[in-house]
């Protein structure tokens, strides 16, 4: 059995250490000096009068001075120390602290600089304070979380850099096809006419229509239509380059953009998908499914050099296509039909 405290021992561990008390009362004393402090080195630092304009200084100031006194009360109070962790008073408060926009410089980097002269605002007050033992004590613990900080910074922004690229990939693709989707292509088509314009790159754009989708959704079911889809996206990858730009742009529509190509050449592309196509059947369940595509084409700056101009053309071209095949499939099977 434990023996009770007496009434000194729990003084003795209630009291808070002299150095802590110490800095408690310099960070109450001080926190408006501290806050004019911080906003100044950050505001030196701005060049350009968008930045210093959209500074957000009475919310700063209030927020700034309200997290210098949840820093002393953490010297007194250890569980204080929760408050600045995901869902505390002071984390929430500590979230309106994200500046941004300090002239040219990446917005992670400029936060993390921020927050560094938030810390240096608040150890240069503390060394005017303290012994000299302990300013050699909190000088090493500065230079040491200086370099602690540049490695935080850097590990969070390629993180951060990787999401953001992933984010956009994601806005950008089909989800079905993995090809890029109709707002990357129309992107594009539209910095490739500008770049025709400015620099005379010529380029085409090859159109596609899987022309049974209907059939085999309506026959074998819209898994099979999708895997129907999936197919033709396969082969656009395989017979069109590495610069050349593949898109789904809904449907049974595809389209590919072939920068520094002639209409001559993506004919031949054309017809090259068109062929593997007709000798491949997809195979649903039991069952081999024929699939065919009808292919269109135009080239800049034959057909135009605006983007509305070449799609039209191209959809115009998919359509004679189509209209073509069926007529020769009406030739050759029209009497067995009648």
């Amino acid at each position: 059995m434990h023996d009770k405290p007496n009434s000194s021992q729990e003084e003795a561990v209630s009291a808070p250490n002299p150095l802590f008390r110490k800095a408690e009362n310099v960070l109450e004393a001080n926190k408006i000096r501290i806050t004019k402090d911080w906003l100044g080195r950050i505001i030196s630092r701005m060049d350009d009068l968008d930045s210093l304009e959209s500074f957000p200084t009475q919310e700063s100031i209030r927020a700034s001075v309200e997290l210098v006194e949840g820093l002393a009360a953490a010297l007194r109070d250890e569980t204080v120390l929760d408050s600045f962790q995901p869902g505390g008073h002071y984390y929430e408060r500590a979230a309106q602290l994200g500046f941004f926009g300090d002239g040219d410089t990446p917005g992670l980097v400029t936060l993390s600089g921020n927050m560094l002269a938030l810390e240096d605002s608040i150890w240069m007050l503390l060394l005017e304070t303290l012994r000299k033992e302990d300013k050699e004590l909190l000088t090493l613990v500065m230079r040491l979380r200086v370099a602690l900080h540049g490695i935080f910074t850097a590990s969070t922004e390629s993180y951060f850099r990787h999401s953001t690229s992933e984010l956009d990939r994601l806005a950008h693709t089909d989800p079905l096809t993995g090809l890029y989707n109709r707002r990357f292509m129309t992107r594009e088509l539209e910095r490739h006419c500008e770049m025709y314009k400015r620099y005379r790159h010529p380029f085409s754009i090859l159109m596609l229509d899987l022309d049974n989708l209907k059939a085999v959704n309506d026959t074998h079911g819209h898994q099979a239509g999708d895997a129907a889809l999936k197919h033709l996206a396969m082969l656009l990858k395989v017979n069109v380059r590495d610069v050349d730009i593949a898109c789904r742009l809904g449907g049974d529509e595809f389209i590919v953009l072939m920068p520094e190509t002639e209409q001559s050449v993506v004919q031949v592309v054309g017809d090259r998908i068109s062929t593997s196509l007709a000798k491949t059947k997809l195979k649903v369940d039991a069952a081999l499914v024929s699939l065919e595509v009808s292919v269109g084409d135009a080239s800049c700056p034959t057909h135009g050099t605006e983007s509305d101009q070449l799609l039209e053309e191209a959809d115009a071209s998919l359509y004679r296509s189509k209209q073509g095949r069926a007529t020769n499939r009406e030739a050759a099977n029209g009497p067995a039909s009648r």
